[in-house]
């Protein structure tokens, strides 16, 4: 229920829409005809599922990509954050970037945008093409181990694209620029804001709230900090009241 609106929220501004899950009772219901569904096996986590995808586009007709995965709950409408995407004038971009710098990174740079949402232009998709034959997919795809898999997907894929596009100079920009918040609120800029300070995000107008931050935030992290409880969140920054106690109710049961 809640990726549907996620679903039908891409569909505004994106002529065609790929849903891929490796869910085999996963439907799709009363959406439009340019949104199909595909299924394919569950590898190299969301990377592998966008790999395998686009390998069957037309990548000369593209005039613009995205991705954007399941890991948040969008709360508001994208249509201001993608018109602010698009006056950044840059190849590739996203929602928010990041200065994390995991210990298993092979990179003397870290910064990275966050892969949750990404979008190309034309010439960006190019350079995205040149980093998809390059990059070593096979590891990943055959790697057994869930916490090395992981690994190699943030190195080589989330800090490693943005790092390829650097290589070609062609600087990717977020919407969000982790350097300057955390400038702001008076942090080090490798916090990762989505998880310490998502209300002064959405605050600023950031549309989404990790799913991962609901599931830690527990019962006697809301007890001591009742002003962060996730509903409050979800309540304040929902622009549907119907829909927003809807994902209260099945996000309690989770």
């Amino acid at each position: 229920m809640t990726d549907f609106y996620y679903v039908s929220e891409l569909a505004r501004y994106f002529s065609k829409v790929i849903v891929v899950t490796n869910s085999r009772d996963f439907q799709l219901t009363d959406l439009p005809q340019h949104v199909r569904l595909e299924m394919v096996k569950n590898e190299g986590y969301d990377f592998g599922m966008f790999y395998k995808v686009v390998q069957n586009l037309d990548w000369e007709q593209l005039a613009c990509l995205a991705l954007a995965n399941d890991s948040n709950l969008l709360l508001g409408d994208l249509g201001e954050n993608l018109r602010k995407g698009k006056e950044l004038d840059t190849d590739f971009w996203g929602l928010i970037d990041s200065f994390e710098k995991p210990w298993f990174s092979t990179h003397a740079d870290n910064f990275h945008l966050q892969s949750h949402f990404l979008v190309w232009n034309k010439k960006g998709i190019s350079i995205l093409r040149d980093f998809l034959q390059e990059i070593k997919v096979e590891e990943m795809f055959s790697e057994s181990d869930p916490k090395e898999l992981r690994r190699k997907v943030i190195n080589a894929w989330e800090i490693g694209l943005s790092q390829y596009f650097i290589s070609r100079n062609s600087r990717p920009k977020a919407i969000f620029e982790s350097e300057k918040i955390t400038s702001q609120l008076g942090k080090k800029r490798s916090l990762n804001l989505t998880m310490k300070h998502p209300a002064y995000l959405l605050e600023m107008g950031y549309p989404l709230l990790k799913k991962k931050y609901i599931q830690k935030n527990g019962w006697l992290d809301r007890l001591l900090r009742p002003g962060k409880k996730w509903e409050t969140l979800v309540s304040k920054y929902q622009l549907d009241a119907t829909r927003c106690q809807q994902w209260i109710s099945v996000l309690k049961k989770a």
